[in-house]
């Protein structure tokens, strides 16, 4: 009986590991079949591989064109950054020289020389020999520009280059509009250099004081000037 129950447990056991072989055989035949692909599909399979390969290609060409388009329109860029800035230039250039020339108003720092009449004219001299013509104003005038002055006036006159200064009777005349005495010349400059200038030794200063004129001159932080009128 006992030998009988020993057969039956080993004839389990063989069962078992049987199954178990043949299952494992069976699995790895499956597992290591090759799948094979039709020529229509290998036609397919290799076209659609081509056509990846020539996207790819045309990605490549594509990054490195807008590559170069970038690179193009930044140096545009700083291109027409630079003719902006060039052209800023010029019309700043023109604005200034418009400003000199009196087609536009202009303002900044200068000097203010005021002439007057002698106080104290004896009765015994000329009269004319005490009071301020229109040479006092050329004198002054000449060396205010001469000292770099950018504009001139005369009682809130401007002065231009083809402007006209002459004496008319006690008065003076300046482009045919008479200014009587005190007459204040306003200048636009650098104050330091057109004191300096003016207060030479021997100079204009002096001059215009020993030609009994009264000089009074005053350093201006603000002074502005109107435009030509047409």
């Amino acid at each position: 009986m006992k030998l009988k129950g020993r057969h039956v447990i080993w004839s389990l056991v063989f069962l078992v590991f049987g199954f178990l072989l043949t299952y494992s055989y069976q699995q790895t035949k499956n597992e290591s079949q090759i799948i094979q692909l039709s020529d229509s599909e290998w036609e397919k399979d290799y076209f659609y591989r081509q056509q990846l390969i020539n996207l790819e290609e045309k990605n490549r060409e594509l990054r490195m064109e807008l590559s170069s388009n970038r690179q193009e329109i930044q140096l545009l860029e700083e291109e027409l950054g630079k003719q902006e800035e060039t052209l800023g230039d010029y019309v700043e250039l023109k604005k200034q020289l418009q400003m000199l020339t009196g087609e536009l108003p202009i303002k900044g720092k200068g000097m203010q020389v005021t002439l007057r009449d002698s106080d104290y004219i004896p009765t015994e001299e000329n009269a004319n020999q005490y009071i301020v013509h229109d040479r006092h104003m050329h004198l002054v005038i000449n060396e205010l520009f001469s000292a770099g002055a950018k504009a001139i006036s005369i009682n809130g006159q401007r002065i231009y280059k083809d402007s006209f200064i002459s004496c008319v009777g006690p008065v003076v005349s300046v482009d045919g509009v008479p200014h009587p005495a005190p007459f204040t010349i306003a200048a636009i400059g650098d104050p330091e250099v057109l004191d300096v200038s003016l207060n030479l030794t021997n100079g204009v200063v002096d001059i215009l004081l020993s030609d009994n004129i009264e000089v009074e001159i005053e350093k201006k932080k603000d002074i502005e000037m109107r435009a030509r009128v047409s």
